[in-house]
């Protein structure tokens, strides 16, 4: 049976995970978190596209709580351009923040998020992490406003961002669709830093309101919902053979 399935992303572990954490298990809701192992908490602000905004990072030693019912993936130790490092660079960025992920949250670790916008990525970037980590997943941050599966779950491009004008479009076009002929997934990414910087908190829980409780959307994070796209490919390739 096919399956219309909501998953979620959110990058760099600041402090306001705490309480975007606490919206989304209100409404069953379930979310991958990206994080960077080297800026476990820091306290400073940033100015994102103009916004000044409190960037404190969650602590290490809250991570196993905090992130208790969804999923922790790699943003890489320092969140560097990866275009631009070495080849020992990269692989050691992500490495190392998978290493020490695992080491926090006890949890298995199959995915990451690009860092500096997601569009830091090349085939050299893709062939290093695959070649030498753990790593079988990658989101970037182009948005391409469809219900879509991945062609290159390396290159998992999402369905839109937080703040997106689309965002309640898309969510009722997604409830409104039908899984008949092949799975329908709809995939959410941001920073919860960003609902400060917008004063978006209360309109993004009437999108938590409205995408919820649906009895015929799954709710997964992105690593279960890599495993079942990639099982199901493999139980459809065995019948075919």
């Amino acid at each position: 049976m096919n399956r219309k399935i909501f998953t979620m992303s959110f990058d760099d572990g600041t402090v306001q995970d705490r309480r975007f954490i606490e919206l989304i298990d209100k409404y069953c809701l379930r979310a991958t978190f990206n994080l960077n192992s080297g800026f476990f908490g820091n306290k400073h602000f940033i100015t994102h596209e103009g916004i000044k905004v409190n960037h404190d990072e969650v602590t290490a030693d809250e991570v196993k709580t905090l992130y208790c019912n969804h999923e922790i993936a790699v943003h890489t130790v320092h969140h560097p351009n990866l275009i631009k490092c070495s080849d020992a660079e990269v692989v050691a960025e992500v490495s190392d923040d998978f290493q020490k992920l695992t080491e926090l949250s006890g949890k298995e670790i199959t995915g990451m998020a690009y860092p500096c916008g997601g569009h830091c990525y090349d085939d050299r970037v893709i062939r290093l992490i695959t070649e030498n980590t753990p790593i079988r997943y990658a989101r970037t941050t182009d948005s391409h406003h469809t219900f879509a599966l991945p062609d290159d779950f390396m290159k998992w491009h999402p369905t839109c961002h937080q703040n997106d004008s689309q965002l309640f479009d898309s969510a009722e076009k997604f409830i409104n669709a039908e899984a008949t002929e092949k799975d329908l997934l709809f995939y959410l990414w941001g920073h919860s830093f960003e609902f400060d910087k917008f004063g978006s908190w209360g309109k993004f829980e009437e999108f938590c309101n409205l995408i919820s409780g649906r009895r015929d959307i799954t709710y997964m994070t992105c690593g279960e919902t890599y495993r079942y796209l990639t099982g199901k490919a493999g139980k459809e390739n065995r019948t075919g053979q």
